[in-house]
């Protein structure tokens, strides 16, 4: 079983977009492992956080480089595309301050659990619609 699968989203027609959704739906499964073994004992916190890390870096250079992308081909719906990413990263930090100032891993496994749903919603909704537009700029 997998939080979330790469079938469930769609195919993007910018290759490194592609690439950085399937590299990011693998983290969240490990996390999702990682995270249960946890609760059983089986894993260390070290190599849960050390994961949890990887996704936050993982996320954050993934909207930064979609967002270049967008400005460099002049997307116009930029700031809306910009916004979900935003509202995302506001979530993810609060959950992160939790994890790291009161030692409350529970607040960043909890988003972790619900990020799958936000991903393929904006995936197919938001992303898709952007790397059709970025692949037409870039062929151009």
């Amino acid at each position: 079983m997998a939080l979330v699968y790469i079938e469930q989203i769609e195919d993007m027609s910018v290759e490194q977009m592609q690439q950085t959704h399937e590299n990011e739906i693998k983290i969240l499964n490990e996390i999702e492992k990682l995270a249960f073994g946890f609760e059983r004992k089986t894993v260390e916190i070290g190599e849960l956080e050390k994961k949890l890390d990887e996704y936050i870096e993982h996320v954050q250079m993934h909207f930064a480089n979609e967002e270049r992308l967008m400005e460099e081909y002049d997307f116009p719906s930029f700031e809306m595309h910009k916004t979900a990413h935003d509202m995302f990263l506001l979530d993810l930090a609060s959950a992160v301050r939790q994890w790291k100032k009161f030692g409350d891993i529970k607040k960043i496994i909890n988003f972790v659990y619900k990020t799958p749903e936000w991903i393929v919603m904006h995936v197919n909704s938001v992303d898709a619609p952007t790397a059709n537009y970025l692949a037409n700029k870039m062929q151009g």
